[in-house]
């Protein structure tokens, strides 16, 4: 989840007033503690003082007008709260950070006033858990989950652009994750139809190479994979190490723990080549207007499930969606 370099209080700062001292307070500390990516398509918040972000602020609460935000030290987490109260809406951030600087707990929500028509919000992310976001509330409540945000942006693309992005780009305004999120699909559809089959091959007979008996031939493919593209570490990271031998987990293991050291963003590359060994990415394109798109998913999921399946591509995707939930049932227990 590597998203750029980004400081929340920039883009808090165009909701609220020049003057406001909780803008102020927000910039300050996240300016000096906490910068904001998207690794591996997981919202994360990372800092090289974040150690000491709760000792400095423990305690600490700005009120001005309608607006709150709370930075302090609370059973070993760091909590970052920022509260916005508007005539319509009340917008909250709840960010909880553990002293190894993994993010616990990310939760942006958008509730309504009074009479108001907005529409509840909640975009939650915690450890260990699928991604989710809900909307509306009572009987017409709508829960989706993702394993990640990428593929929440790609298979709910409506609900998203609606609800969930004004909401994220709070955190961003120059995160742009529409203009991201149609690059990401566009190099999805690109690399299965052109040399994605083919680079698959050649990672999976890597990596038995990489249990050979020659030390030669297991550096070899060692530094192949080290060289590769993005979809090679996305290929890396969905292996089920149980299969492999010990020096095969052992130098997959070592590969994956260096990228992972490294700064940046999701590129694009990284964030198609992870969609596209994810089923529930392909069923989400399977609904798409497009019928090339719904073609690609329907050949894509063939391949991954290693059999036909129910939903004709080629008809009115509305038509299909009985099939494609069925396919989702399906897809489901392969998948948890």
């Amino acid at each position: 989840m590597r998203v750029a370099r980004a400081i929340m209080a920039v883009a808090l700062l165009g909701l609220l007033t020049p003057a406001s001292l909780a803008a102020q307070e927000l910039n300050r500390v996240l300016q000096n503690y906490l910068h904001c990516y998207v690794v591996d398509g997981w919202v994360t918040f990372e800092g090289t003082r974040l150690a000491s972000v709760g000792p400095i602020f423990d305690g600490t609460r700005r009120e001005v007008g309608a607006e709150t935000l709370h930075v302090r030290n609370e059973n070993g987490q760091c909590v970052f709260a920022y509260e916005r109260r508007g005539n319509e809406d009340q917008l909250t951030i709840d960010v909880r950070i553990s002293t190894d600087r993994s993010v616990r707990q990310v939760l942006l929500r958008r509730t309504p006033r009074a009479a108001s028509a907005v529409v509840p919000v909640e975009f939650k992310q915690v450890a260990n858990e699928k991604i989710t976001l809900t909307l509306g509330s009572g009987t017409g409540q709508q829960v989706f989950s993702a394993r990640n945000l990428w593929q929440l942006l790609i298979t709910q693309p409506k609900e998203c652009q609606q609800h969930l992005l004004p909401m994220l780009e709070v955190l961003r305004p120059s995160w742009n994750l529409a203009d991201t999120t149609t690059r990401v699909e566009q190099k999805l559809l690109q690399e299965a139809n052109g040399d994605g089959a083919v680079n698959r091959v050649r990672w999976a007979a890597l990596v038995v190479q990489l249990g050979d008996e020659s030390f030669t031939k297991r550096e070899a493919a060692d530094r192949a994979l080290r060289t590769g593209n993005a979809g090679a570490i996305a290929y890396l990271r969905q292996l089920d190490l149980s299969r492999l031998d010990t020096e095969q987990q052992f130098r997959v293991g070592r590969i994956l723990d260096v990228m992972a050291a490294q700064n940046g963003d999701d590129s694009v590359e990284q964030a198609a080549a992870a969609l596209a060994v994810n089923r529930t990415t392909w069923l989400g394109l399977l609904a798409r207007p497009d019928p090339s798109t719904r073609q690609t998913a329907a050949r894509e999921l063939t391949r991954l499930l290693g059999q036909p399946i129910p939903v004709n591509p080629a008809a009115d995707p509305d038509s299909q969606k009985g099939l494609r939930e069925q396919l989702r049932a399906k897809i489901g227990e392969k998948e948890n």
